[in-house]
């Protein structure tokens, strides 16, 4: 199981946010790491030794990770971009022109009275409504 994306370590320092951090190095065998939070407190811990160290096939492993993410990322704007003309090519013309109250008005009459022909069908289907009855469009 991949677990690259988990952290290697964690440790919990404040309950406020960290504002800095600044590593020293004490000796060869010990490095020290401060913290400082939103409070003005400054923490101060160790760094163990497998994090200061690295491990014999750690510039191998990280490059070939970086590799792999790299190829994923390409794989996916390509991806992104074959769906993005394929939804645009499908998506609904938008009017480049506004168009005038007069037009507006227009086209929700012609709307609604197509709902109202629509509703009338439907309720000849079921019985309700006999098929000569008139509608009362909007004019």
């Amino acid at each position: 199981m991949d677990r690259s994306h988990e952290p290697s370590m964690s440790q919990n320092i404040s309950s406020s946010a960290v504002t800095s951090l600044v590593p020293y190095r004490v000796s060869s065998k010990q490095v020290l790491l401060g913290v400082g939070d939103n409070f003005g407190t400054l923490h101060i811990l160790e760094v163990p030794w497998s994090l200061r160290q690295a491990s014999p096939n750690e510039l191998h492993a990280m490059s070939s990770y970086f590799d792999r993410e790299c190829s994923r990322i390409d794989y996916y704007k390509e991806r992104d971009m074959n769906r993005g003309t394929a939804v645009v090519d499908s998506a609904p013309q938008i009017p480049t022109a506004l168009e005038t109250a007069e037009e507006e008005e227009e086209r929700l009459k012609k709307s609604f009275n197509n709902y109202l022909n629509m509703e009338k069908e439907f309720l000849v289907k079921l019985g309700l409504r006999k098929e000569d009855d008139p509608v009362q469009l909007l004019t």
